[in-house]
């Protein structure tokens, strides 16, 4: 009886042991929305220039910010895609593609080229909820960019269609193999474009909105392309008065679809993983009078719905059976500008099970829902909630639906610097770190003057375009560093220090 004890309570202890891992083993994994990309003009921010790029980590259980130079801007669409460790590999505004560290790709120019490209790109394409990069189970060579495009083809003008185009880039070479295939051309909708897995993981379901009726395309898409196409007829008329300025996204548990506009309110629908069709539509007259970008976002328990719209967050409980109970009023505009007015643009539900919201252009502020799974107010909505370390125009990220079956849908250990000012929180202060002699003809030496810089740190040597011209990693503390600078040519650069636990510096010197 003692060894059956025995025998019977390791067997528990090695089933308890590896289930254990696998839950920790899934939530380790699947990091890939773990860098958000935001970025007002271009160049790297600091204390004195609050525009440039930057990107937001939710690496080492804490948001961190890692200021970047780049070309290009992040103003409406956001897309960036990780490994599942977390590390930051392919970004896109809908532009092009770049690599992490914002070069573009061999290949990755004139992505979604169509008759607005020339006109606001390559900073930026003028679209929101336009991209998503997924990848498949089976295939650790390739990673599929899926973006729409207004008017591609050239067909019809008037009739003012749009198309969902493919993009494959090739992991080995690290360059995109072919570009702006069309996989869909149809009358879409400017918003509500997202994907989920299906339960094989093999392929993705990509559910896109049709403009001026009550249709969605609804598309089983594998590493081949196209398997399957449903055209299904559900909900009420996708108004394009609001063409382009909805959001819509899937429940964290796969099990519905939501979207709202401000002229449509809000429309909910079961969605069913193996099939991909919609069922059971629900719909709460929710309407702005104004013709406005708004927001949608599920609880990290997929049972509230955040809408936005201006002047205020919604709650709406999806299981409360009185519609008088249901809808909820948990955030209102509070007048500040910054220096324009910080009132309520899109939403994500973020790796750290919080709600973020971005504010409408030029401000450095995202409001944040920091604990959405609970009703009402309780759910406790911080207006500017976090400030970022530049200024943001429109841009939420856009990801596909990861974890959806995971135990967890997000981790919410993360720490949050709530209404910490990134100048005094992830910036070294002024004079802690110094470079002299400026200007420079020959070596340039940086001094640690109060031992901040305490773990392994990354150097960064650009221009002022934010083309990098040197890169360096360092392990060991050192009080001065050593840069020779006699290969440059004469003029002014950018030098920058990033630490490991995302502290940054950064300063100007001027080459003689």
């Amino acid at each position: 009886m003692v060894n059956q004890s025995f025998h019977s309570k390791l067997k528990l202890s090695i089933a308890f042991i590896l289930l254990i891992g696998i839950v920790f083993g899934m939530q380790a994994q699947k990091h890939f929305d773990y860098n958000w990309l935001f970025g007002y003009g271009t160049g790297i921010p600091d204390s004195t220039n609050p525009f440039g790029g930057v990107i937001m980590s939710f690496q080492n259980g804490r948001i961190s910010f890692i200021p970047q130079a780049r070309l290009f801007e992040f103003n409406y669409q956001s897309n960036s895609f990780s490994k599942n460790t977390g590390e930051l590999l392919y970004m896109s505004n809908g532009c092009s593609i770049a690599d992490k560290d914002a070069d573009i790709l061999n290949g990755g120019d004139s992505i979604s080229y169509g008759k607005v490209w020339p006109v606001a790109c390559p900073k930026y394409l003028p679209s929101v909820q336009a991209g998503t990069f997924i990848n498949f189970l089976n295939d650790s060579d390739q990673i599929i960019f899926l973006h729409t495009i207004i008017d591609t083809i050239g067909i019809e003008p008037k009739v003012n269609r749009k198309a969902i185009l493919e993009s494959k880039i090739d992991l080995r070479t690290n360059s995109v193999l072919s570009k702006n295939k069309i996989i869909l051309y149809s009358r879409l909708i400017g918003h509500g474009f997202t994907s989920i897995p299906n339960k094989d993981y093999l392929s993705w379901w990509l559910i896109a909105p049709q403009k001026d009726v009550n249709r969605f395309w609804i598309l089983l898409y594998t590493k081949n392309g196209i398997e399957k196409a449903l055209d299904q007829q559900i909900g009420v008329k996708n108004d394009s008065i609001s063409n382009g300025g909805g959001q819509g996204v899937f429940s964290p548990d796969g099990k519905k679809y939501a979207i709202y506009t401000r002229s449509n309110g809000l429309q909910v629908f079961d969605f069913d993983r193996s099939t991909g069709v919609l069922s059971n539509f629900h719909h709460y007259f929710l309407t702005y009078s104004q013709n406005v970008i708004s927001g949608c976002s599920f609880s990290p328990n997929s049972r509230f719905v955040y809408i936005s719209n201006p002047t205020e967050v919604l709650q709406v409980d999806l299981l409360e059976q009185n519609p008088s109970l249901s809808i909820d009023t948990v955030g209102v505009f509070d007048n500040f500008f910054d220096p324009y007015p910080t009132t309520y643009l899109q939403m994500a539900l973020a790796p750290d099970c919080r709600i973020y919201i971005s504010t409408y252009g030029g401000n450095r502020y995202l409001h944040v829902i920091m604990e959405p799974n609970k009703k009402g107010k309780e759910c406790n909505l911080v207006n500017r909630g976090l400030k970022l370390p530049t200024r943001n125009s429109f841009a939420i990220p856009n990801f596909p639906h990861y974890r959806v079956d995971d135990p967890y849908p997000c981790d919410s250990t993360i720490s949050f610097p709530l209404n910490t000012a990134v100048d005094n929180e992830y910036k070294f202060k002024d004079l802690d770190i110094i470079i002299y002699p400026n200007p420079v003809s020959t070596v340039l030496f940086i001094h640690d003057l109060k031992g901040k810089i305490n773990s392994q740190f990354s150097l960064r040597l650009t221009d002022l375009n934010g083309k990098v011209l040197l890169t360096q990693q360092y392990n060991l503390i050192q009080e001065e560093i050593k840069i020779p600078i006699q290969g440059l040519q004469p003029g002014m650069f950018i030098i920058q220090i990033i630490d490991q636990k995302g502290n940054y510096w950064t300063d100007k010197f001027i080459k003689e």
